[in-house]
């Protein structure tokens, strides 16, 4: 019998947000309409110019490999050499290229958390060594900076990933906390993950920064582009760095109705706008009437907020009773928390209704 490689057994799972079809049938709850706060995707869903490039999609046809006229629409909106940018299924994917070509196994990778498992499964599914530095709850899940600094100087990690605004808590540096950090970075690439940065007010522009040959941002238009669906993400850095990816990149790794839905939604100038002020909204509609039931609320910068509940497995049992579905963030390392993303106003409201039915049974 063939054995998979020994370490890949101590390589845990990483459970994410959704509604999978496979729970609904176990909760006996196929064919309840439930609202699914447990993603952060863009609360207005895909542009219709978006459907409406997907129907005219061959699907007989390859993609052009790595995306070309794609990476050029990227360039143009970012103000970037398309020689710098790695177009991916989905930001998940380049993680994924980054580990395999940067860490040697044994080799060390750093992350700031709590934050998004997949940091550190990419890398310990290649045998890298995965250090972590938890923000504390007491201080509001606001990362230590000095700490995280003083952290790469010692271990001297070949990757560092720091997630802006960090999911699930919502937190976000400033360009000057980056630039900071990059003093530290002689012999680390930091990873910043951008992804739910379109949602945020005065988000900080770190493209100056690429310069330094120490940073690579990921940027993912599964959420703020509504095609969590389709799997779409990209990356920039210096050229050089992103040579590195395509070396172990897979080909046709972005589908041509992927590529088709990101060209049609980079041509879509306000859409995204639109759902951020929805955003913004439902952000401090949640913040402040979850707060007056009781709840703690981390203030975030994002599109979901986290909550205290208590016991999150079982609070998401009981809201998905209700017809609401929330992120339980035991998988996290936070089982008293959950994380909603922010819908339309009208679906928060029926949330917070349907909390205070939850809190009013205790």
């Amino acid at each position: 019998m063939i054995k998979a490689r020994l370490h890949l057994k101590g390589v845990p799972s990483c459970p994410h947000g959704s509604l999978p079809q496979s729970e609904m049938a176990k909760s006996g709850l196929v064919g309840r309409e439930i609202i699914d706060f447990s993603a952060s995707c863009n609360p207005l869903g895909a542009a219709p110019s978006v459907l409406a490039a997907l129907r005219d999609i061959d699907p007989s046809r390859y993609p052009e490999d790595g995306a070309p006229v794609l990476r050029r629409a990227l360039a143009e909106k970012v103000g970037a050499d398309s020689e710098g940018i790695v177009v991916g299924n989905g930001s998940v994917e380049l993680m994924w290229l980054l580990a395999m070509a940067y860490l040697e196994p044994g080799e060390r990778a750093l992350v700031a958390g709590p934050t998004f498992g997949e940091y550190a499964r990419a890398c310990q599914v290649v045998g890298g060594c995965v250090l972590q530095l938890l923000a504390r709850e007491e201080n509001g899940f606001a990362l230590d900076l000095k700490a995280f600094g003083r952290a790469i100087d010692r271990e001297r990690p070949r990757l560092a990933f720091l997630c802006n605004p960090n999911n699930p808590t919502g937190q976000r540096v400033t360009a000057s906390d980056v630039e900071e950090l990059l003093e530290h970075c002689d012999q680390t690439l930091l990873v910043v993950d951008e992804a739910y940065l379109p949602f945020c007010d005065a988000p900080p522009n770190l493209m100056p920064l690429l310069s330094s040959g120490r940073l690579l941002l990921l940027r993912s238009m599964t959420k703020d582009h509504g095609l969590a669906g389709l799997r779409l993400g990209y990356a920039v850095a210096r050229p050089s760095i992103i040579e590195d990816l395509n070396r172990v990149r897979l080909p046709w790794n972005v589908s041509v109705a992927a590529e088709q839905a990101g060209l049609a939604a980079l041509r879509e100038r306000q859409h995204v706008e639109r759902a951020r002020r929805v955003v913004v909204e439902g952000r401090a509609y949640l913040s402040r009437e979850l707060s007056g039931l009781g709840l703690r609320v981390i203030p975030s910068v994002a599109n979901f907020v986290l909550v205290r509940v208590g016991e999150g497995s079982g609070f998401r049992a009981v809201m998905m009773n209700r017809g609401i579905c929330v992120r339980d963030c035991t998988s996290f390392g936070l089982p008293s928390y959950v994380r909603i993303g922010i819908r339309t106003l009208p679906e928060c409201q029926m949330l917070v209704a349907a909390v205070r039915g939850v809190l009013a049974d205790a």
